[in-house]
């Protein structure tokens, strides 16, 4: 049952090293020159890193950076495996793991002081307690195919309705947009972050009209776009992804709203790069132009930077004119009750479908 393997494991091989010139030379005066390594996630993430971000940090840091992508646990479990010698500088990481990467002690504290453009920062994804601020953000919509779900659906309820002709489509556990998926699915269903049980209950009952679950968010677009999907789970910018490439896609309002995962640059402990060039990679990561590149086609994320101005097809798709109106329509999780659980769900999940 589960597609999209090849995907990660390709992925989890790639590399960022764009021919930027020689370290410090595009920065200017007092650039911070020098290889970091820094890590991104598989798909749509890791395109814009390499096409839009590298050049950017280039010019504005100086910086030649290098980036693997890897789903947020699975940076963690790296740095872990090698605390004194880090494989990355820099993390990528979810609110779910940054609280595993704080309680682990492999990242430190952030001295905002230290980076300008977090004053740019919408004070909502200012996270304090010595935490870095919100990088970018995403929606967790339903994503579905309008001419063969031809009435907009308003609940994760659909999913289980068995005269709905359609081919359902899952992603594993071991990403945020899957088990953001499970505890929404809960929500609806009477359960909460402490207990999704009538989750996998529903999982188990619309198993028969799933035609593919996906390695990760990345593998999933593909199989939307291949047709082999018509409703799933789906972050928001990957529906405007689709939408952009002519895919009959659109994002269902939903009467339990839209989740939000949020995410952050994170230094280690120890980085090989040294801290300021790690904080001046984030300082770049946080200007406008940045930001801009972020939230722009095709990519659509949510950016922190306030100053940014959102594209004409994120702001019709999501019914919002700025980050302000993103935070207000949006909730988040219960990470803290999530994480202790999440193996021990990945596990199940992956033991249901494989039934």
């Amino acid at each position: 049952m589960f597609l999209g393997t090849s995907w990660a494991l390709k992925a989890c091989n790639a590399t960022v090293s764009p021919d930027i010139g020689a370290a410090g030379e595009a920065g200017g005066a007092g650039a911070v020159g020098g290889d970091l390594v820094v890590a991104s996630f598989p798909g749509t993430t890791d395109a814009v890193m390499r096409e839009k971000l590298a050049p950017v940090v280039a010019e504005k840091a100086g910086i030649n950076m290098s980036a693997q992508p890897l789903l947020a646990f699975e940076q963690i479990a790296r740095v872990k495996a090698s605390p004194e010698n880090p494989p990355f500088d820099v993390l990528l990481l979810d609110d779910g793991q940054n609280a595993v990467a704080v309680e682990e002690g492999i990242i430190q504290p952030f001295p905002i002081d230290q980076v300008p453009n977090a004053s740019d920062v919408n004070p909502g994804f200012l996270k304090g307690d010595g935490l870095a601020p919100v990088f970018f953000a995403q929606g967790i919509v339903m994503a579905y195919n309008p001419e063969k779900v031809t009435t907009p659906p308003t609940s994760w309820e659909v999913m289980l309705d068995p005269d709905l002709d359609a081919q359902l489509g899952l992603v594993s556990l071991n990403s945020i947009l899957g088990t953001s998926f499970m505890v929404e699915m809960a929500k609806v269903l009477g359960g909460s972050e402490s207990d999704i049980e009538s989750a996998f209950e529903a999982v188990s009952e619309m198993l028969p009209r799933v035609s593919g679950v996906a390695a990760n968010p990345g593998a999933l677009l593909t199989l939307f776009q291949q047709g082999e999907v018509d409703i799933s789970p789906m972050w928001h910018n990957d529906v405007l992804t689709l939408a952009e490439r002519g895919v009959p896609v659109a994002i269902a309002k939903l009467d339990s709203g839209v989740a939000v995962a949020r995410y952050s640059l994170d230094v280690v402990q120890n980085p090989t790069a040294g801290l300021d060039s790690a904080l001046a990679y984030v300082d770049a990561m946080l200007s406008p132009e940045a930001q801009t590149a972020l939230s722009a086609a095709p990519y659509f994320y949510i950016p922190s930077n306030d100053t940014v101005e959102l594209p004409p097809a994120l702001v019709e798709a999501m019914g919002i004119e700025s980050v302000d109106d993103f935070i207000a329509m949006s909730h988040g999780l219960d990470w803290a009750t999530i994480n202790p659980q999440r193996a021990e769900w990945i596990e199940r999940f992956n033991q249901v479908v494989q039934a």
